[in-house]
Order: structure tokens, then sequence, then C-alpha cells
């Protein structure tokens, strides 16, 4: 039984094969012009000319790459076939460098020419190398409103800790500063004369705020440090009306003034964005009568004043996104925990951007910096700007040189002198429409370093014979009885001509012989004149007009269309390619037989996973989606496999007994009386709280069922101790109160049942006689109208008979004497 399940697959495995390799004949020989042709993936064209054509059949023009290599000169000679291939030149090919003094080379090679055929892919290899001492120049951006008076006391002291840890990191440190408030307008800011020179006062001080202003650079970037406490301890605060800032005003200048910030051209640009408040975009300026947009521009004065907060509105996050890429600049917002969510959507639409909690002392910012400066220089992103009508994609192994080659861009736990190698893929969609766009120029280079891989890119998108200088380009061609032009071996007729060699004129439909009915079919075999979507005219198939102009049959024989293809979700090829012929040409990274499956593994992998794991290494990718394993019982679920409720890792069940028996008293453990089992680290607060590191130092919370019905929280996560700092120990936070719920009066509930029901029962009764009674008086009272009503009359039985008769004598006369 097996083997016929082999050999069925193996006849299946072959019908796929061939049936592509058709499809791929078809849509090659389907091609009519040497330009479409070379549009399409892995075809050729022979452009010989029409008199030099050999064989009993027609010349099939334009066929696949593999038919060309099989049948060779027996098809088109050689030096008529027309094929172009991707073709990559080195213009710049420095080794890599990272020796500490000395002008860092991190990325080879650094510019080549590449030449992309449309629909076929080219891979280069891209090496990567972190250099040792790497300048770093961070800018600390700062809300100055009345209510961050608080952090900028603070961190003016820590001016000092921050250069020390930072030149931990690299010797070549350079810090600066600024603040922000919002536009000086209403409704954003009172324009009250009292309240433009002061808007408010500073808490206990009872001291006057400065007047309001949108952005000022307080402090240039600077390698002297000592600069910075003053600076900071001298930057104006003062106040608004409304809850937003001005904070992306701010953070575009510093990103635009190049000069004015100080920003070195081969450093790391780090700007710590750092409020307690949300921020407003683009738009919002119209409140105020502000309509014009952003213009991206430095406009900052003498004194480092922004001078265009009333003339312009607030940029948008994707004008932010656009300058932050173009700048290599590297943001990251230091918020008040109130803040966090709000920053953290922000930063996923900001590219190099990331998120941190800032304590109420702002002890904390400098281990913020350092940890988000680590990630930085530890981790490697590939980012680009490539043209639309440009695909790419990034494989690599990163460090696990033995590993499996997958798709990604980023790779982390690298040092100095690390090598990482990238495989890129290139892959040109569509020809564009403008024949200037052919020729463009593109970056590939890492996240927030300011050297790349310059790419000078020409797309394939029409073939050389089609230039009038080609020798074999000729006009009013005889081949074409003078009323063509000879283009690429085929004729191109003039207006009024038709026909292979422009031997027909007109537009009028006539009979044709039989030899020309026989050129608008494939074979003999096939009966239907132009497969029966056409007009045999002159040897030369018309294909017939659908109603919708965006349907269309072609092809040599128009046997070929682009709307018969599968449709998904009531789309052809789902919306995700084109019906070339039958076939869903589908998008980069996109397959299946209607375009609706993700060919690309990046979606399976967790943004914030160090291993880059497909499926966190628990769960199979299917166009691009995971689909987990189960093993010994355990099933992982999650968007990435990431869960698992069950697993040792996830402890709530393991610990919930020690928590409940040590914090609450309660529980199996003290039935027992075994509390002294549990030797783990329990500290009791008022309440159990969710914080954004929790993801990075691998905290759960629990929320468990105990005993008397009651639920407790606890939070468990895991600490180095012990000498060797590789003991891996439990530190717990249990809420010291439990949720429980109040115990039943039984008493209470038993008398309140038996009055409820003693006190329904007595008003349906007391319901029921009113309306019997209303019933009754109605009833009697209908009676009494009737009676009324009614009239009584003397009559005589009709039925009676008396007892005796009397009858009168006709003849007797009373009044007769005799």
């Amino acid at each position: 039984m097996s083997r016929w399940m082999i050999f069925l697959f193996l006849i299946q495995l072959f019908c796929l094969v061939f049936c592509q390799y058709k499809d791929a004949e078809s849509l090659c020989a389907s091609q009519q012009t040497c330009k479409y042709c070379l549009q399409t993936p892995r075809c050729v064209w022979c452009s010989t000319p029409v008199y030099h054509q050999s064989g009993n059949g027609p010349l099939v023009r334009c066929v696949t790459r593999e038919k060309f290599l099989k049948e060779g000169d027996h098809w088109c000679q050689k030096s008529d076939v027309i094929d172009a291939r991707d073709n990559i030149t080195l213009l710049e090919n420095k080794p890599l460098s990272s020796t500490k003094r000395s002008s860092p080379v991190q990325i080879q090679p650094q510019r080549i020419h590449l030449t992309l055929r449309r629909g076929e892919e080219y891979r280069l290899i891209l090496r990567y190398s972190q250099a040792e001492d790497y300048p770093v120049d961070l800018y600390y951006l700062m809300d100055l409103s009345a209510s961050m008076v608080t952090y900028r006391d603070r961190l003016s002291e820590l001016g000092l800790q921050l250069a020390e840890a930072m030149r931990n990191l690299t010797s070549n440190f350079r810090l600066g500063f600024g603040s922000f408030v919002d536009k000086v307008v209403l409704p954003m800011t009172s324009t009250e004369p009292e309240k433009l020179k002061q808007p408010c006062v500073l808490g206990t001080t009872r001291k006057p705020c400065a007047p309001p202003y949108g952005y000022k650079n307080q402090m240039p970037l600077t390698e002297n440090l000592n600069l910075f406490k003053t600076n900071v301890q001298k930057a104006p605060v003062s106040g608004n009306l409304d809850s937003p800032e001005g904070g992306l005003d701010a953070l575009m200048q510093v990103m635009v003034c190049t000069k004015e910030i100080g920003w070195r051209q081969n450093a790391r640009h780090l700007i710590i964005f750092s409020t307690d408040a949300s921020f407003h975009v683009a738009g919002d300026g119209k409140l105020a009568g502000i309509i014009e947009p952003n213009d991206c521009l430095c406009h900052l004065n003498d004194e480092g004043f922004y001078t265009y907060s009333l003339l312009q509105d607030y940029p948008s996050i994707a004008q932010i996104n656009r300058i932050a890429r173009e700048h290599n600049m590297n943001i990251i917002f230091a918020v008040t925990s109130q803040r966090n969510t709000t920053y953290k959507l922000l930063s996923r639409s900001i590219s190099g951007s990331s998120t941190g909690t800032i304590n109420s002392d702002s002890q904390n910012v400098v281990s913020l910096v350092s940890r988000e400066y680590e990630k930085l220089v530890n981790s490697i992103t590939m980012t680009d700007n490539a043209p639309k009508m440009i695909d790419v994609k990034y494989f690599s192994r990163c460090l696990d040189k033995k590993g499996e080659l997958k798709e990604r861009q980023e790779c982390g736990g690298l040092r100095v002198s690390d090598v990482v190698e990238f495989e890129v893929v290139l892959q040109a969609t569509e020809c564009p429409t403008n024949a200037e766009e052919t020729k463009t120029t593109m970056q590939i280079k890492p996240r927030g370093i300011n050297e790349s891989l310059t790419i000078d890119l020409s797309i394939i998108c029409s073939c050389p014979c089609e230039d009038p200088q080609y020798p074999g380009y000729k006009e009013n061609s005889e081949d074409c009885r003078g009323n063509g032009t000879l283009v690429c071996g085929i004729c191109s007729c003039n207006d009024g001509f038709y026909g292979k060699q422009c031997e027909c004129e007109g537009n009028e439909v006539r009979a044709e012989s039989e030899a020309a009915m026989a050129n608008c079919k494939p074979d003999n075999d096939t009966t239907e004149i132009c497969s029966g979507h056409g007009i045999c005219k002159c040897g030369v198939c018309d294909c017939v007009k659908r109603p919708n102009p965006q349907e269309v049959f072609y092809g040599k024989y128009c046997e070929c269309d682009n709307f018969s293809c599968k449709r998904s979700g009531g789309l052809v090829c789902g919306g995700r390619g084109k019906c070339e012929c039958g076939t869903c040409n589908c998008l980069p990274g996109w397959g299946g037989e209607t375009c609706d499956c993700k060919e690309t593994n990046s979606t399976c992998i967790p943004t914030n996973s160090e291993t880059m794991e497909i499926c966190s290494g628990r769960g199979d990718c299917i166009c691009g989606n995971c689909y987990c394993h189960e093993n010994d019982n355990i099933r992982y679920s999650g968007q990435y496999c990431e869960e698992c409720p069950i697993c040792p890792g996830q402890r709530c069940k393991e610990l919930k007994n020690c928590v409940e028996c040590m914090v609450h008293n309660a529980g199996p453990l003290v039935q027992n009386r075994s509390c002294d089992q549990c030797l783990h680290d329990i500290h009791i607060v008022d309440k159990v709280e969710e914080h954004p590191e929790d993801e990075e130092t691998g905290a759960h919370i629990c929320r468990t069922p105990g005993d008397a019905g009651c639920t407790f929280v606890f939070k468990y996560e895991y600490y180095r101790g012990g000498s060797g700092g590789d003991i891996k120990i439990f530190k717990i936070l249990a809420e010291k109160e439990r949720a429980c719920p109040e115990p039943i009066n039984v008493l209470g509930v038993a008398v309140g049942l038996i009055i409820s029901t003693v006190i329904i029962g007595f008003l349906i009764l007391l319901i029921w006689k009113i309306l019997t009674t209303i019933h009754d008086k109605q009833e009697f009272a209908r009676f009494e109208r009737q009676r009324a009503l009614a009239k009584w009359d003397k009559g005589e039985n009709p039925l009676y008979k008396k007892a005796t008769s009397t009858f009168k004598n006709p003849t007797f006369n009373e009044n007769s004497k005799d």
C-alpha cells in the first residue's frame, strides 16, 4: 500500500512540475513583442527577421530560457537571441576595518552597479562588522513645562553619571541639551499679557515661570560635559494651557538642524526625548489658525529658539519617521509610566526608536540610556530606501556560521570584530511608466549608522534591438512590404496596415484564405479560430474587446487573458498579484494559486526575540502564520508559539501554595503545617503592578484561586544570585489582601424568603379579590340597566281553552214575541 502511495505522490509531483513548465511556456509564447517578452521572467526573444525563418511551423519568438538552452540553434541562432540577465559591477569594495582611532569601515562592499530584470531575483552578499570605540552624539531633549521641574533638577545632577556610563561604552562621546514647551498661541498657550510674562508659579517655592516658548537649543553637542549640569539647571521652565506639548516640533528641529546641534556625520546619533505629557501632531495647528504644513527644515535663530513655531503646523508622525531614517537618528522616549502606552504606539511608527519608563526621581535615566545604547551597538538591523518597484529581502545566519539561513533583518549578540553576513535578495516587481525611473540609486545600511551600500540600479524594461541605432532596425523595410518598421525581427506596421508583413490594408474583415486562417490556429488539430476570442484578419488574430476595458484577451491566438485566474476574497489573485495567461503572478512575499499565502518567515519571528527563532522554535511557519507543535502533552499557543500556561516556566501553579501559606496563612501547606518548605524570597506589597520592563526581566503575574473561594495575586521573576552569579532564585511580590467573596447569611436568607413568600401571596390574594369585586359590580350594574329597560304587558295564552263552550242559534231572534 505504501508503494502505491509513493507512486501516486511521484505522479502528482511530475504533473505539478510539468504543468508549471507548460504554464511558463504558454506565458512566454503569448508575448508578441521583445519588450514584453523581456518583462516576463525567464523568457528570451528571437530577433531573427521574417525572411530568415526556417522550419515548417511558425516561429514562436518568445520562449523560456530552459527551452532555449535545450533546443539551441534549432530554435534560434544564438546571435539573434535577446536574453538580458542580471549583472553586478563592484565600484567600491574596501575591506572591513574597526581599528580604534581610525576611519572605520563597517559595511562591505560600499558601492555597486546592479542591472535587474523584472521578476527575477538577484542575490548579493553584504558584510557588517562593528567598529571599536565608534563615536556617539547624545542629545537630551526635555519637556520643561511646569510639571517637569522636578525631573529637570534631578537630571542636572545625573549629567556626570550619564557621561561616565557612556564613556565606559565609548571614549568618543559628546552630549547636548534642549528643551520645549509648546506654540505660544491659543488654545495651546494663554495669550493674556500677564500669562505671557508669567504663565505659572513653581510648586512650594512660588517662583515665577519663564515666558512660554516653543523649542530652544540650550546646549549644542560638546565634549565639555561640565556644561551639561549648568545648562540644564538654568533652562527656563514655563507653562501652557492644554495637556499635549509641542514635542514633535522640537524633535524635528533637533534632527534637521545638523550644524546648529553639532551632529557629526560618522557617529551614532542618540536623542533622549523626556516628557510626562502627550504630543500635538499635524493638523492640531489648525486650532490656532496655523495651516502651513511643516517643511522639515531648520529654523533656529542665533539664540537657539525655533522661529517658525507660529508660522507652520506640527510635523506628522510620517515626517518624523522619514527624517529619523534619513539622518540616522536613534530616538529613546524616556517617559513617565502614565504615558508609556502612548509613546510605545508612537515608537512603533518611527524607525530606530524605543521606549523606556523614567522613575519619579529620574535615577534610572542612566541605566535606561546605557541599556538602550547597548541594544543598539550589540545588534544590527538592516534598512533600505528602495523605490516602490524594488522588493528587498534579507537572509542571514547571524553569528551561527553553520546554522540555517533564515529570513531576517536583525542580528543580536554582536561584539567588536564579529562579522555578520546578510544575503540580500533584490527583485524588480514592476517596470516604471516613466523611462527615466529605470535608472535610480538606493542605499542599504545598518540602522543608526551613517555607512551604507550604495546601489546604482538599472531596471531592464526594453530590448536593445528596439533602439533605432541597432543594426537590425529598419524603417519602411522590404520585409514589411514597405509599410512598416522591422524591429527585433518582426514588423511594426504603419497606421492603416496590419498583418505579419504589413501586407493588409484597411480595417474591413474579408474572407480569409485557408493559409491565412491556419495562421490563426496553434495547430491543425484545433478547430477554433483565435481560441474563440478573436477574429482572424490577414492571418493575424484581432482579439475581441470586453465590456470592462480592464479585462483583455491577448496572445498570438488570443489564448490568454488577465481575468480568469482563481479568486480569493472576491478579487482576482486575491488582489496580491497579476493574472497572466490564467496563472497568478504573485507580488513578492506572496504565493499560492490565489496569492493568499505569505512566503516570508519574518511575520513568524517575535520582534523582541534575541534568538530570532521562527515561531520561537516551537512551531512551523505556514503562509506567514505560526502553527504550534504539541510535545509531551504540552501545547504551545500565541502568535509566535511563545505562550504555554502549563509549562514549567509558567510556575504560577507551583508557587501558589507557598504564597498562600506564607502571606495569607491559608491553603494546603497550612493544614499540613509545612510552610517551612517554602524557601522563596516573598515580599508583601499593597498592590502588584505590571511594569514595561517585566517583558525584559521575564516577570509573570499570577491570579490564582485559593481556599474559601478567595483569589490572590502575586508576581514572580528570576534573578541571578550566589557567589558566581549563576544560581537562579525566585523573587516574589505578593499582594497582602485577598479578594474573597462575602459569606452568605443563611438565617437571613431563609427569613427573607419566607417573608417575601407571605407578602407576595397576600398581594396576589388581594389583587384577585379586588379584580373579582370590580367584575361583580360591573355585572350587577349591567343587570340593573337591562331590567329597567324591560316592558311587561298582559296577554292571553293562545294555547289555553275554557272548560265550557257557548253556541248561538243563528235563527233565534231575541226581539220576537212569538
